[in-house]
């Protein structure tokens, strides 16, 4: 399956998670990494917009900080853009991000998805 994966954050975590993730499993596919700090949220939808005509994915994965920040809002007017197409994630972390490449061409979508969310709970302990 072609799936355009996303990570948007505040600060420089988008391309640190991904750069972490990437190296503990290697690049197999390349996460996209944008920063609010970095660019207006109106550039980064653009951006996004021009990869999605340039690869014409069958889904879009957008991977957010923080639910109801601007991060999310952004993943939210991409969903809306791209209805049939793109899923919102809030929360994003190395586990998320190393489930999502270890496993986006081997699961089903809606598997892959539920992957994703069970191995970024697991990474979350209290001890």
């Amino acid at each position: 399956m072609n799936i355009l994966a996303i990570v948007v954050t505040h600060g420089d975590l988008a391309c640190s998670l991904a750069k972490v993730s990437e190296k503990l499993v290697g690049a197999q596919e390349q996460l996209h990494c944008y920063s609010t700090q970095v660019l207006s949220s109106e550039e980064i939808i653009r951006e996004i917009n021009d990869e999605i005509r340039a690869r014409n994915p069958e889904k879009i994965l957008v991977f957010v900080d923080l639910m109801g920040s601007n991060c999310w809002i952004i993943g939210n007017k991409l969903k809306h853009e791209h209805a049939d197409k793109t899923t919102v994630i809030s929360g994003v972390n190395v586990p998320m991000l190393i489930s999502y490449l270890i496993n986006h061409s081997r699961l089903e979508w809606q598997a892959l998805l539920d992957k994703i969310v069970t191995d970024a709970q697991k990474g979350m302990v209290v001890r």
